[in-house]
């Protein structure tokens, strides 16, 4: 039985959105969109389709494979390659965007 991909619209090259999940990043938004499709509770064997309009511009196999992956531009050759994703180790402690110190912050006051 084959599992039906999940539709996403790129919307530009730093957004893209699919299932009422959006996300916005400068370094592989598709891929950061499979971790948070995943962290919606959505199956990690879903292929996920990315479309802009009418054309399908990537593919992802499985958005369980696609949560495992960034792109890397950090390379000998200047090309940029898929790379294991690694979180930030703060990126728990990141929420709303905002770092530990700005929510220290705003919880203390001014």
């Amino acid at each position: 039985m084959s599992i039906a991909p999940v539709r996403a619209e790129i919307v530009s090259q730093t957004q893209v959105t699919a299932c009422g999940v959006t996300v916005t990043g400068r370094n592989a938004p598709v891929l950061a969109l499979c971790r948070a499709l995943i962290a919606a509770g959505h199956d990690s064997d879903s292929p996920l389709e990315a479309y802009r309009g009418a054309v399908l511009c990537l593919r992802v196999r499985s958005i369980g494979e696609g949560a495992k992956l960034t792109v890397s531009e950090a390379t000998n050759d200047g090309k940029p390659r898929f790379a294991p994703y690694r979180p930030f180790p703060d990126s728990e402690a990141n929420i709303g965007g905002r770092s530990r110190v700005a929510q220290t912050v705003a919880e203390v006051g001014p």
